[in-house]
Order: structure tokens, then C-alpha cells, then sequence
């Protein structure tokens, strides 16, 4: 007769409570289950809060006085918003931009306020042709001197976008050019909404 070369009792006493382990383990999952279907299910019942539609009038803002800073657009953040950007930026570790390319920043400084100086104010003077009206020459430069103060920070909110590409030596020009057209394309885009939204009274020839 063939002899087992085991305890073929041991087996099953071992092979048991190996299945009643595993049974307990399944009832453990099986009621983490429930738990987390029942978390599920208070979530989705819970009410949610449905944001309508914002609309902003901006055609309805006019432009008073020529005192102060205009602010007429070309930057709709102050230099401490630019935004909640700056903040995740740091808790990212991102270089500031200000320290590792100043001299990318000095270079699109001098570009745009070589733009500002010598077509800027050809710029305003065509729109206003356009429009058939014209402004005293002191506003234009008013205008252009108040565009020159938010530069600073416009070059920075763009170079922060840039991040990517600021990490290759050989795209800096590439930056260099797209930041600089961007600008400019700022500029005139807000001299436009400004000048489409200027009072009469500003207007030269109109009573004050």
C-alpha cells in the first residue's frame, strides 16, 4: 500500500485555515466596499452650487480727467496679481524670472520703449484720423507715458508663460520676438478701447 510522505492531516488542518483566512479577508473588502459606496452616495446627494453666466460692461467705463494713472488696459492686473500665478509659482520652485533673465527683460524693455517713443504716438494719431477727431498733443503723450509705467510687469507675466521654452539657450530669440509682437499688439489693442471710449469733452475743440 502507497504511503503518503506527508501528514495528509496536517494538510487539511493548514489547507482550512488558510480558507478561512482568506473568506475573512474578503469580508473585510467586501464591507470597505459598502463604506466607501455609502461615502460615494452622500457626495452625489449633497447639493451643489451652479455659477450663472458673469458679464462685465466694459464699453460702459469712460475716462474723466486726465489726472492720475489711466491704466487704460494694457495690463488688468496690478503688479501684485499677476496674477495668483506668482504665488503657485513659488510653491512650484519655478525661477523667477526677474533674477535669471534680466538681461532678456532689459532687452525687451529697450525694443518696446523704442516702439513707444517713435511709433506709439503715429499709432494714436491714426486711429484718431480714422475717427475723425483728434486730442491735444499733451494727452497723447499722457497716454503713452501711462502704457510705458505697465511694460515691466507685462514682459514678466509673459516670460512666466514661457517657462518651458526659457529653458532652452537656443529659443531665447524665439521668445525675444513672440513677447515683443505680443506687446505691441497690447499696446494698440488697448489705445483702441481707449480712444473708442474717450468722452467728448477730452476730445480737442470740445467743451470742457
Amino acid at each position: 500500500m502507497y504511503t503518503y510522505p506527508y501528514d495528509i492531516n496536517s494538510y487539511i488542518r493548514s489547507l482550512h485555515y488558510y480558507i478561512e483566512q482568506q473568506n475573512q479577508r474578503i469580508a473585510q473588502l467586501e464591507e470597505t466596499l459598502q463604506l466607501i459606496q455609502g461615502e460615494l452616495k452622500e457626495i452625489k446627494n449633497k447639493p451643489t452650487t451652479h455659477i450663472e453666466k458673469i458679464e462685465y460692461k466694459f464699453d460702459q467705463l469712460k475716462v474723466e480727467t486726465l489726472e492720475g494713472t489711466l491704466n487704460i488696459g494694457l495690463n488688468p492686473m496690478n503688479g501684485e496679481q499677476i496674477e495668483d500665478f506668482a504665488v503657485s509659482q513659488s510653491k512650484m520652485n519655478i525661477p523667477d524670472v526677474r533674477h535669471t533673465h534680466k538681461d532678456l527683460i532689459g532687452e525687451i524693455e529697450n525694443e518696446i520703449d523704442e516702439y513707444l517713443s517713435n511709433d506709439c504716438s503715429i499709432y494714436i494719431q491714426s486711429k484718431l484720423n480714422q475717427q475723425g477727431t483728434s486730442i491735444p498733443d499733451e494727452h497723447v503723450q499722457f497716454v503713452v507715458e501711462d502704457i510705458r509705467k505697465q511694460i515691466n510687469e507685462r514682459i514678466i507675466f509673459y516670460l512666466e508663460q514661457k517657462q518651458a521654452e526659457l529653458q532652452d539657450p537656443t529659443r531665447i530669440h524665439e521668445v525675444y520676438s513672440a513677447i515683443v509682437d505680443r506687446i505691441k499688439i497690447d499696446i494698440q489693442n488697448s489705445i483702441t478701447a481707449y480712444l473708442n471710449n474717450l468722452p467728448d469733452n477730452l476730445k480737442e475743440g470740445q467743451d470742457t
